[in-house]
């Protein structure tokens, strides 16, 4: 059973890596074995990700690259860098993600064509670089949402929480959509693509500053509480590992029962 979830010799790019749930991510993908590229824009939260995994994880092979995914440019770049660094490219996480955070009477035109540019078109460009990239077993894995599968529930966002931004929910959809059509694509080449659906993970900055936000939250679950920072992190290591090699085209939810109601 160890032999499934062992990722040793494999090499896998987590764009957005260092961000809160991703990070974790990262974590476990270089405590199975894996040789994990941590693409992120924030050059200082980079750092900090790549320096806490050297540091826990005996061994482990890592590497730290600042990355724009709003480029297609620095997508190839990340892309060729890879190969040429480690010869090689069998997993690709995309855990990035633009916010404009307003209400809907208040988001421009603008606002919402940026975040469909940096999510949705930054998604497609990574996930189809990154297959391509790929020989046959090689495993694509899709940050979506359970907001991209159902609505966010009013009563939960009272103020002063904002609503979760429509923006939010609609590329969340479409990149779990995007998921499905590419592992259609990619299948008869052997290639699989998967999404996670994460469900209520706020950070614990949320946590201080509005816990009846997360009371509330809670609630809506079926096992009465958020999400940790790990709890997502497994079911990543699934899809990119052997234990998943007859699974693709689908969106794994991991979100304590929320859209199970």
């Amino acid at each position: 059973m160890n032999k499934l979830f062992d990722l040793s010799g494999r090499v896998v790019v987590v764009a957005g890596g260092a961000g809160y749930l991703a990070s974790e991510s990262c974590r476990a993908l270089a405590r199975q074995g894996a040789t994990v590229v941590i693409a992120d824009l924030n050059e200082e939260r980079l750092a900090t990700a790549v320096e806490s995994i050297r540091a826990e994880v005996p061994g482990a092979r890592v590497k730290g690259v600042q990355f724009d995914a709003g480029e297609e440019t620095a997508i190839r770049a990340l892309t060729d860098s890879t190969l040429q660094d480690f010869g090689r490219l069998d997993g690709w996480v995309v855990a990035t993600f633009f916010s404009i955070g307003k209400r809907v009477e208040d988001l421009t035109a603008e606002e919402f064509d940026k975040a469909n540019h940096l999510n949705i078109t930054s998604t497609f460009l990574m996930a189809r670089m990154a297959a391509e990239s790929m020989s046959a077993g090689g495993s694509v894995v899709l940050f979506g949402s359970m907001y991209g599968l159902v609505s966010p529930v009013p009563q939960v966002y009272q103020p002063p929480m904002i609503p979760n931004p429509i923006e939010y929910g609609a590329n969340k959809a479409g990149i779990i959509q995007m998921a499905r059509y590419l592992a259609a694509h990619y299948g008869p080449r052997k290639i699989r693509v998967n999404a996670v659906a994460p469900g209520p993970f706020p950070t614990p900055q949320v946590d201080e500053k509005n816990p009846a936000f997360i009371s509330r939250l809670a609630e809506r679950t079926m096992l009465g509480r958020i999400g940790r920072q790990d709890e997502l992190a497994g079911t990543v290591v699934y899809l990119l590992s052997d234990a998943s090699t007859y699974v693709t085209g689908h969106c794994l939810r991991v979100d304590g029962g929320w859209t199970a109601w």
